[in-house]
Formats: C-alpha cells, structure tokens, sequence
C-alpha cells in the first residue's frame, strides 16, 4: 500500500503536535510494511530532518525573497498538485484542512485527521493558536462530507464532530495520540527547589491566568514553593502585571526547553497542573504520568478520557476547587506516590506502535 501526504502541517509549524502526529505516524507505518511518501519539498520543520522520510531543502537559497513562506507555500502545494496527478498511490493523507487537492484528486480514497473542535466550541470567546476564518469552517465542512474516513484523535473528538456537524458515527475512528517522551533516567540534580509544573501555552483557553489566580495564596504561604512554567515564551507584559499584583513576581518563573529540559522538568516537580478547558488530547498528560509526574487536570472534554484514574481533576472554572486540589496534593505525600505508580501504567496503554498500526487498518479499510 502506498499512501501519499501532503505538505501543509510541514509548512505551517517548524515544530508542534500536529506535525509530529504526521512524523510518528509516517515513521511507524514504513516500519510495518506500509509504503509512505510526501510532497514536501521546502520546509523549516524539524521533523523533515528525517531523510529516510523526507526530501527536502533549505528554502531557494541564493534567493532573498522578502516573504518567503508565501513562496514556499506555493511551491509545495504546486508540487502537491502534481504529485497527486501522478496517481502513483492508493490512499491519499492531507495533513490540514486546505481543500485545494479536491480539484486533482479525482477518485482516489481520502482519510483526514480531526484533532480537535476548539475552533467550533471556544474560537469566539479565546484566542486560539493557528487562525481560523470563514474559510477554515467550510473546508473543514467540506473534508467532512467528503472523505473515504475520518480519524478522532480522542471519543472526546469524536463526539464533538458528531454533535457539531452532524456526521455519521460510523465514518469516524478513534486512534488516540501517544508520547515520544522518556523519564529522566540521569539523576540530574534539582536546582529549582520544590516546584508546580505547569507545561505549554498559557494564553486563553489553556487557563494560566485562572490557575495562578487560584494558587496565589499557597504561593505566599509556602515560601520554598514556585510555580515553573515550562516553554509558552517569555511572560508577556499583562503577566507579569498580575505576578506583581498578586505579589508573587518572585514565585514564578519561566523555562525554555527541549525535551531533555521537558523530561527533567517532569521528574523533578512536586506535581503537574493541566487546568486546560479544552484538549483534542492532550499530549503533555502522556509526558507527565510516563515521567511519574503526579497530575492534576481539567475535568473537560478529553482529559478523563486519556487520564483515567491516574489524576486528580478540578473545575478548570472554580477558583475553590482548583486551589482545594492543589494544596491537597501538595500536602499528602502518599497520594503523589500513588498517582505517579498509576500514571506509569497508565501511560504504557498508548504508543506511536499502536497508533500507527491503527491508521494502517484505517487506511486498508476504504482500499
């Protein structure tokens, strides 16, 4: 079987969670028998290093074009449209939800990926990372009606899709996402004392600015305890304003990372806090419980789902709760012991294996 995927998650991110779906997926079907190749030809992404898997080069050089992403985006999509002309597949992977390759697809079966319908659910009262547009909700409406299969990357997913556009039940497969992670197995010493992690963006939805808010008093009453935000950039003006009002400025701080950091981070935190109102999965759940991170998430839409048992879980609204679950965490040792033993088997039930195999019988199923 030959599948073909597109260029488009490749060319809009230079690292994130989509483009490494694509990656892992990529990687672990070849590794099963399954024939992949793609029609990325420019891109900056961090996974298109992989040459076993990926073609590509630096973007035109010699050339000094003022935007080169504009270019770059044209390129790879004309090069897009002509691979899929070429017909030398059997099954065809858009990796976003730009409906160009309609016009050149002809018959061939079509799979797309739902990852999450925050747009739908949140767009008008968060902002949300990649834009989305009048455009982006009829593509999505379009791939939705017109595709061979449909992937959920959660039931949560799932159900949304079902409730929000009205699609058949029986079109959509779950395959949930997996962890490319390891526990810090290097005894790196802890520098930063005892610490509340809180991992990735922080902007609207992810509920940073509700959490601080919440945690704020157990900052000031336990003096060796900080909060550690881990990647989501410098904090931003509005930030640390609240900090000083707050009068926590010097118990919070900000960490770049890599996945080294991110592994350490993990190892080494008190507990994790994911108080997040909306996930299609939620990654960094995985990363903690595979590091013995106690855990402490939302109770809304996938977090149950791929938590289980493993975590506690708060009202991502309730001030009350948010701080009544933390402190209770933090104060019971025993607890934490138990939640870290529960993560580590929690997190053994999912691998890029066995989400890779599960596309594959996707795939063999509209063949």
């Amino acid at each position: 079987m030959r599948i073909l995927y597109d260029h488009q998650i490749f060319n809009m991110q230079e690292y994130g969670g989509i483009s490494r779906y694509f990656y892992e997926i990529m990687k672990g079907i070849s590794a099963i028998g399954g024939d992949t190749f793609n029609t990325v030809r420019y891109s900056k992404n961090v996974f298109t290093n992989d040459s076993r898997l990926f073609k590509t080069n630096e973007f035109l050089p010699g050339y000094n074009f003022k935007n080169k992403y504009y270019f770059q985006t044209i390129i790879n999509k004309l090069h897009a449209g002509k691979s899929i002309l070429v017909d030398d597949y059997d099954l065809f992977h858009p990796t976003y939800y730009d409906t160009y390759f309609l016009k050149v697809l002809r018959k061939k079966p079509f799979v797309v990926t739902f990852y999450d319908l925050i747009h739908e659910k949140l767009g008008k009262e968060f902002p949300i990372g990649l834009a989305a547009d009048e455009k982006f909700f009829l593509n999505r409406k379009v791939l939705l009606e017109v595709s061979s299969k449909i992937i959920a990357i959660s039931n949560s997913t799932k159900n949304d899709i079902i409730e929000i556009y009205n699609v058949d039940p029986d079109k959509i497969v779950v395959t949930h996402l997996a962890n490319s992670l390891k526990a810090d197995i290097s005894n790196t010493p802890n520098t930063l004392g005892d610490f509340i992690l809180f991992v990735g963006n922080r902007d609207g939805y992810k509920n940073f600015n509700l959490f601080i808010k919440s945690i704020a008093e157990l900052l000031l009453k336990e003096t060796s305890l900080r909060v550690v935000c881990a990647g989501g950039g410098p904090f931003k003006k509005e930030e640390l304003e609240l900090f000083d009002e707050l009068k926590i400025s010097s118990k919070v701080i900000q960490q770049h990372i890599d996945d080294t950091k991110l592994s350490q981070l993990y190892s080494n935190a008190l507990l994790f806090v994911f108080p997040s109102l909306y996930e299609g999965f939620g990654i960094p759940v995985l990363e903690a419980l595979e590091c013995s991170c106690p855990t402490i998430l939302g109770s809304t839409s996938s977090l149950p789902e791929v938590g289980q048992d493993a975590a506690l879980y708060v009202d991502p609204m309730s001030r009350d709760d948010i701080y009544n679950k933390v402190s209770s965490l933090l104060y019971d040792e025993s607890l934490r012991k138990d939640l870290a033993m529960k993560g580590l088997t929690q997190a053994k039930k999912f691998s890029w294996e066995k989400t890779s195999s599960a596309t594959l019988d996707i795939y063999k199923s509209v063949l």
